[in-house]
């Protein structure tokens, strides 16, 4: 999990990426969204519009395994992030293989 979220700390500092809800349909909507991430304990309703609107664009959705204020934390927000939208395929692509590789 360390390395994840050390991954993750490289794209914030990018500057690459959406949080929030909004932010990231938005992101999925327009095609800049390469990677969807959304926390754990985000509500069951919420995590299935995100995950079916990441599907119908061909985006991959990936549930993090910590909380909300965990996932904000680990984007450097002093608030909970409910999901995010990663907007650098490179990137993204990394952490994809990283998650696969576990």
């Amino acid at each position: 999990m360390d390395i994840f979220r050390e991954n993750l700390t490289a794209v914030i500092k990018s500057g690459k990426y959406f949080v929030g809800i909004k932010e990231t349909l938005k992101a999925v909507s327009s095609g800049e969204a390469k990677l969807v991430i959304i926390a754990g304990d985000t509500s069951v309703g919420l995590k299935t519009a995100v995950e079916k609107k990441a599907k119908k664009a061909k985006v991959e959705a990936l549930v993090f395994a910590g909380s909300m204020k965990e996932l904000g934390h680990a984007c450097g927000k002093s608030f909970k992030v409910s999901c995010m939208a990663i907007t650098d395929q490179m990137a993204a692509g990394m952490i994809c293989s990283m998650v696969d590789g576990f």
